[in-house]
């Protein structure tokens, strides 16, 4: 008799603990899921760039004088061999006249010291002078000759002070800067304009030297200042890293005509190489970060696994090593717990 309703009691306790098994199972907790392939994405990095000339000089005086013209202005576009200013040139001309004269009479001189020469190389042979006499004709011939040329470079070194007495464009831009004024008066070496060459500009930024291989490697380079977003494609990677921000300097050339002007600020943003999982998909379990996924799905019923990721840092994308076909509890993914029924949606 004891045995009997002990056995009645432990089938009564199995029948209660299938059905609530069975209830439980009837439950499922109704989740959202995903191709763990769709919620990757490429995150998007960006730096500080600014848009710049390759060209932007000063031009100086070459000569010393008073600045008597002034024919450009700051913001003037001029082009390449416009005159943009004169100085006073008195001073080189008259110097340019008496060398000239110089050389006239350095020619006279010559003149007369040749035919010394070739009378005491008669005398000579004949025997009537020494031979010191025609040594003497004969440096006088060469000394001439030799002030002939003193007098010819003097000329040209007048000439060339001449031709800087007019400052011309180098290369066709736009005048920045005007530094000087009609009536001053300037020397060898003082600045008269800034010019920034047109058409020659190109994006510097300083990128963090953890990111610059993966820059390298992107395919999605983009110059962004407001609303505009252009193409950019990398010229020059300089290989020298800054100490102090461990940063490498990279030179970025517009893919096509920007219409962008130089000293613009803006940044330049890539698309990272490795594809990463939102943060948003993160959920914490016993302070360990992971994601649900749905597994042993059939006819629509599975049950939630808590994956740990290996790394995870809380507000950071991730990286995930699953396969990409991996199914992700995405909806009602706070609620679920590790082992729970689930039915997908």
């Amino acid at each position: 008799m004891k045995w009997s309703i002990s056995r009645a009691v432990s089938l009564t306790l199995i029948i209660l603990l299938g059905s609530t098994s069975a209830i439980a199972d009837n439950n499922p907790l109704s989740v959202g899921i995903s191709k763990l392939s769709n919620l990757l994405v490429s995150p998007k990095n960006s730096a500080p760039a600014f848009v710049i000339s390759l060209n932007h000089t000063t031009i100086s005086s070459e000569i010393t004088g008073r600045a008597l013209k002034i024919l450009a202005e700051t913001g003037d576009y001029v082009k390449e061999g416009d005159k943009l200013a004169s100085i006073d040139c008195r001073s080189y001309l008259l110097s340019k006249k008496q060398a000239e004269a110089g050389l006239k009479v350095a020619k006279t001189q010559l003149n007369y010291s040749e035919k010394q020469f070739k009378r005491n190389q008669r005398l000579l042979k004949t025997g009537i002078i020494p031979k010191e006499n025609f040594e003497k004709a004969e440096a006088g011939k060469l000394t001439a000759l030799a002030d002939i040329q003193l007098k010819k470079a003097s000329i040209n070194s007048t000439k060339l002070a001449i031709s800087r007495c007019h400052i011309y464009a180098p290369f066709s831009g736009q005048v920045t800067q005007k530094l000087v004024q009609k009536g001053q008066l300037v020397t060898s070496g003082t600045p008269l304009f800034k010019i920034m060459e047109s058409g020659r500009i190109e994006i510097k930024a300083d990128i963090s030297f953890n990111h610059v291989d993966e820059l390298d490697d992107s395919s999605s380079l983009t110059f962004v200042n407001g609303n505009k977003h252009l193409k950019v494609i990398i010229r020059s990677i300089i290989q020298h890293i800054d100490e102090a921000t461990r940063t490498q300097e990279v030179r970025f050339a517009f893919e096509q005509k920007s219409g962008v002007s130089a000293g613009l600020s803006g940044r330049i943003e890539w698309s990272g190489t490795q594809r990463l999982l939102p943060a948003e998909y993160l959920i914490r379990r016993n302070s360990i970060l992971g994601i649900m996924l749905a597994e042993n799905i059939v006819e629509g019923i599975g049950t939630a696994t808590f994956h740990q990721i290996i790394g995870a840092k809380e507000g950071l994308p991730a990286r995930v090593s699953l396969p990409e076909n991996t199914v992700v509890i995405t909806k009602n993914r706070y609620n679920v717990k590790n082992g729970q029924s689930i039915k997908v949606r």
